[in-house]
């Protein structure tokens, strides 16, 4: 008998999340298949029924139905269809006729999963390291710094005067990076400071959290993570006194 999980953990996820806006989108759905086309998993397989935004969304409405009695078994059903066949594009919810937004249900169902101990590795593993490093890669301060300095020592060879500030109170912008760039692209960084050089901008990185502009708390829902990150960003462009928040790409 597969393992069952508790519906009070269940209930106490979505009932504060059950607004009118919230009831009104799960009952309304017609199914009428406005969306269907919209939806790259349904055309890349051969318009496969279940691949319909509106049917994806049926596990919502069940678990509400049940009152949260569910297994581990109808939840790895619900987990491969909201992270393997959605990603939350949210063409569906712009096309829907009567304004459901699907993906919003659809990120909702992967937040109660979140809640349930349930979500890909790798994005688990993301978020660990933005509370314990401040950024998806697990880049110490020390490491980060260092980086930094690196870029600066090898791109000065090629632009001479050419600086990378850290920390630089009052800058007008401070630049913030993907994690995998100090870790796997450190040549992005070494590409930005020369235009920032040559444009004779104004600018900084912070030492410390808050210089990794992605968010991979969010595509599991995991609010409380989200918005650490953003914070750690905020509360160093405010410590530095910058004007703006410049992200990378």
């Amino acid at each position: 008998m597969t393992e069952p999980i508790n519906p009070t953990a269940v209930m106490d996820y979505l009932k504060p999340r059950m607004g009118a806006r919230f009831k009104t989108w799960v009952e309304i759905c017609t199914h009428c298949g406005m969306c269907a086309d919209t939806c790259h998993y349904y055309l890349a397989n051969d318009k496969d029924p279940k691949m319909i935004p509106a049917y994806k969304v049926r596990f919502l409405k069940e678990i509400l139905k049940r009152k949260g009695r569910v297994d581990k078994d109808f939840l790895q059903q619900v987990y491969n269809t909201v992270y393997y066949e959605c990603n939350v594009c949210r063409r569906c919810s712009l096309y829907c006729p009567f304004g459901i937004d699907i993906a919003f249900l659809i990120s909702t169902t992967r937040g109660l999963l979140t809640s349930l101990g349930i979500a890909p590795e790798g994005l688990r593993k993301a978020v660990e390291n933005y509370k314990e490093f401040g950024n998806q890669m697990a880049v110490t301060d020390e490491d980060w710094i260092e980086t930094l300095q690196w870029c600066e020592e090898e791109t000065a060879e090629e632009l001479v005067g050419l600086k990378i500030p850290i920390d630089k109170k009052g800058a007008k912008i401070m630049y913030t990076v993907n994690a995998r760039e100090p870790k796997f692209y450190p040549q992005d960084i070494m590409e930005v400071a020369k235009i920032f050089h040559v444009a004779g901008e104004d600018w900084t990185f912070p030492s410390q959290k808050g210089w990794d502009d992605t968010n991979l708390a969010m595509f599991i829902n995991d609010v409380p993570s989200a918005r650490m990150v953003v914070e750690n960003t905020f509360k160093r462009a405010e410590e530095l006194g910058v004007q703006q928040v410049a992200i990378t790409e």
